[in-house]
């Protein structure tokens, strides 16, 4: 992380403005960040979305071209935090629902099972990556926890 984004985090862009609504939920902004994640997985990966799936499935299938070891993933851009009553900030993501879901369908599969978020910038370029196993990504996911699985820029994701 550069001197920029240790600035911007000190500066709190990490969650701006409380009355911005951004627009998280729009399926091309979800879409933007899974191909961005693709792109970052680079040749040695092997991926592809799915379009078509149950809740709780993951959003995208890579295999690792060295070993042929599938992962699952779920993209998950979101643009902002936010402070929870503790005064910490966090990132809400799913349901406990899709997340029991989610748990259920790694265990029957047995694969490497990743959250993958993108936070802040746009879902196309993010600022900041995160590559969380499924296990440590609780619903609401707090800064503190996330903070431990950034991926900077020219890094490997998995």
């Amino acid at each position: 992380m550069g001197l920029l984004g240790n600035i911007e985090r000190a500066l709190g862009v990490w969650y701006p403005d409380k009355d911005t609504e951004p627009d998280d939920g729009n399926p091309l902004v979800a879409l933007a960040f899974r191909d961005h994640v693709i792109k970052r997985l680079g040749s040695s990966w092997s991926a592809t979305g799915r379009e078509e799936r149950e809740l709780g499935e993951p959003d995208l299938l890579a295999l690792r071209n060295a070993d042929e070891i599938r992962f699952d993933l779920v993209t998950c851009y979101r643009s902002r935090m936010f402070v929870g009553e503790d005064g910490e900030a966090y990132l809400p993501w799913t349901t406990q629902e899709i997340y029991d879901k989610y748990l259920a369908y790694a265990k029957a599969e047995g694969n490497p099972f990743y959250v993958i978020f993108g936070l802040h910038g746009f879902a196309d370029v993010p600022k900041f990556i995160f590559v969380v196993p499924l296990d440590k990504a609780v619903i609401d996911l707090k800064k503190s926890v996330l903070q431990q699985y950034e991926v900077p820029e020219g890094r490997v994701l998995l």
